[in-house]
């Protein structure tokens, strides 16, 4: 079908002539008018590599589109498409989507006005989220959680969510992305409940990571000693824990005293870059790239060289490399602030 292959009907966008680009145009926009799913889908695709320059009534015509669109699947692609070529002149139609009957579409809605960056989205979404049962683990509140974290005057909503923070029967999950949105947004005031967490043994493992990670943010002076006293007891019951759970507690709290800039963490990344748990010595090893620091070398070339794990050797290269000051090649390793494993209920 023609309309399903414009790109092999006429090539790249950089290579076509004017009137190559004024047909595309015109194929284009009556796609997205008359075409079926996905051939209107097909289209918004090709939109977001069309030539900027020339795109302005197609632009305007994606706008048009979302305020009248009935299809959810569609409204929710159109969404997409505003927040990736950032089309800022439809802020109010996206904002209003926020308190769509259909979840999927506000969660769409809300991703691409955090995409956007949009000021305006701040308080209305900040209703939103005070809507929200905190009692319950929710994909969707997690998202709103995570946008104010990311939108422009988000901190606003620091106080509401501190107190949803402090309220202990709330969602752990939930509770867990609030502390990382205080890292996002810096608000130090929250360093007190953080601590709390941090540190209690009987709060759930993905919860204190969180805190640990926003504490290293907050470069909490008051966090630091009490960081190293759980690395030392980590050591003093190894074997005793379950594994995940001193693994994730070692990397958040090693992680968190990189973040702090702390100059005695290198001695605690020797240590744990001889661990026997081969994701903690990959997390040490990353860590041991982001300071930069030459005395690493002779350690991570052994690693390179010998150490058992694969990852290990590779993240080691790159730490190296990082440290010689080469550009790293982005990999598909995951983030040390990604979700640790939670110990058994």
């Amino acid at each position: 079908m023609v309309f399903l292959s414009l790109s092999s009907v006429w090539g790249k966008e950089k290579d076509l002539s004017p009137e190559q680009i004024s047909k595309k145009k015109e194929v284009l926009s009556k796609m997205v008018r008359y075409g079926t799913s996905q051939e209107r889908k097909q289209a918004l695709y090709e939109l977001t590599r069309f030539p900027k320059e020339s795109a302005g009534e197609l632009y305007t015509l994606v706008g048009e589109q979302l305020k009248t669109e009935k299809d959810m699947g569609m409204k929710i692609v159109l969404l997409k498409t505003i927040g990736d070529l950032d089309l800022k002149e439809n802020k109010d139609t996206i904002i209003g989507l926020f308190e769509d009957s259909n979840e999927d579409v506000a969660k769409q809605a809300v991703t691409s006005a955090k995409k956007m960056k949009l000021a305006e989205a701040t308080s209305p979404l900040l209703e939103k989220v005070k809507k929200e049962d905190f009692t319950k683990n929710s994909n969707s509140l997690s998202l709103y959680i995570s946008a104010l974290g990311e939108l422009p005057e988000g901190k606003t909503a620091a106080p509401f969510l501190e107190t949803k923070f402090r309220e202990k029967f709330n969602n752990a999950d939930m509770r867990g992305q609030i502390a990382l949105y205080f890292g996002s947004v810096l608000y130090s005031d929250a360093e007190s409940a953080l601590m709390e967490v941090a540190f209690d043994e009987i709060q759930p493992t993905t919860l204190r990571c969180y805190s640990m990670n926003t504490l290293g943010k907050l470069k909490s002076e008051t966090a630091k000693p009490k960081l190293y006293e759980l690395l030392d007891s980590l050591k003093k019951t190894a074997g005793k824990l379950d594994a995940k759970k001193a693994q994730s507690l070692k990397i958040y709290a090693i992680g968190a005293l990189v973040t702090m800039g702390d100059k005695e963490v290198f001695q605690e990344l020797n240590e744990f870059a001889r661990d026997d748990d081969s994701m903690v010595r990959l997390r040490a090893i990353e860590f041991m790239g982001n300071l930069k620091d030459p005395k690493a070398l002779e350690l991570l070339e052994y690693k390179r060289d010998r150490d058992p794990s694969p990852k290990v050797q590779k993240a080691a290269k790159k730490a190296i490399d990082q440290i010689n000051g080469k550009e790293p090649v982005p990999d598909e390793e995951k983030s040390p602030e990604e979700k640790p494993e939670e110990e058994p209920k």
